[in-house]
């Protein structure tokens, strides 16, 4: 019955969707933790804006925010923030999604009113990654 359901998701764009916001999810988590630190205030704009898009998963929303946020942690800790960047973006399809992507990333950085360098160096990175319309 579930894998059912999975083709029928396939088939309507929702698994590719979800993907899409877990991947600005992912980003904009590793954006509140790119600098070393957890502020407040770069959470508390990706916490908003998480609560305002529908979620299709069977992974709690805020369970997601908790564990995605460890994660990201640990690829600052372990200097992994290009390849966790990259491999996030290779699931962002839409280039509105992509597009908006950079405008989220800008609210987190601009939250706690320091810009870091290393939130620079990952912005740029994204940056990098976007095509043109």
């Amino acid at each position: 019955m579930k894998f059912e359901q999975l083709l029928n998701n396939f088939d309507m764009g929702i698994c590719i969707e979800q993907l899409q916001k877990e991947s600005l999810l992912d980003l904009a988590l590793l954006f509140v933790a790119v600098d070393g630190s957890i502020a407040e205030e770069e959470l508390a704009v990706v916490e908003t804006w998480a609560h305002k898009i529908e979620w299709n998963s069977a992974i709690n929303l805020d369970n997601y925010i908790i564990d995605m946020t460890s994660k990201c942690v640990l690829a600052v800790q372990s200097d992994d923030i290009e390849s966790f960047i990259q491999h996030r973006m290779t699931h962002i399809v839409d280039q509105s999604m992509r597009v908006f992507v950079l405008e989220l990333l800008k609210q987190v950085i601009e939250a706690d009113g320091i810009t870091d360098e290393n939130e620079i160096k990952a912005l740029k990175i994204v940056e990098s990654l976007i095509q043109p319309a």
